[in-house]
């Protein structure tokens, strides 16, 4: 330093010859401190590893815990579903179960269509009469469309009087109805 700084400071040359000793020193030494301080790096972790701390378990993210119960609903449902299925198939009737009925004359198996403009039987014609059981969804509408092709008032009034019907919707399963047919 100049003589002229060092007046100005009131620093002493014995006071700016220690102060560039104490710094040599420090930059002679602080290679040392450095291989000091990795020695005692490298004993703490021997230490450290004969010790045998075990790790501690990482709790599981809530999303592990959302798949496995999705995946697992899943699976029950499935397996209810297949329990029930197979209970309904176990519980319902078999068709070899349930009695077949009669089979039907081959006369009455046909259809027989009589033209809708033939409503009321001539003297040269014959009235027969068959009769017809009253089967599950059956009306008189249908019963008529079956017996003379085609739907006609006059046919299902015939009905009503051969039967003594007062009202036509009055049917009823296993009911016996008489159906005049006209033959010519």
């Amino acid at each position: 330093m100049k003589s002229t700084t060092l007046r100005r400071s009131n620093i002493t040359r014995e006071k700016v010859a220690m102060m560039e000793a104490l710094s040599r020193y420090n930059r002679e030494h602080q290679d040392e401190d450095f291989y000091r301080r990795q020695t005692k790096n490298r004993e703490l972790d021997a230490l450290w590893q004969n010790f045998g701390v075990k790790q501690q378990r990482t709790e599981k993210a809530p999303q592990v815990y959302f798949v496995i119960g999705l995946i697992t609903g899943v699976i029950v449902t499935l397996l209810i579903t297949t329990f029930v299925s197979i209970l309904i198939n176990i519980s319902a009737p078999k068709e070899d179960a349930v009695p077949k009925s009669k089979p039907v004359a081959a006369e009455n198996a046909k259809f027989r269509f009589i033209p809708a403009d033939a409503s009321k039987p001539s003297a040269a014609e014959s009235v027969t009469k068959e009769e017809y059981t009253v089967k599950e969804g059956d009306t008189l509408e249908s019963i008529v469309i079956r017996f003379y092709g085609s739907f006609d008032m006059d046919k299902v009034n015939l009905i009503q009087e051969a039967n003594k019907m007062s009202n036509p919707n009055a049917l009823s399963i296993g009911q016996k109805l008489i159906i005049p047919i006209n033959k010519g």
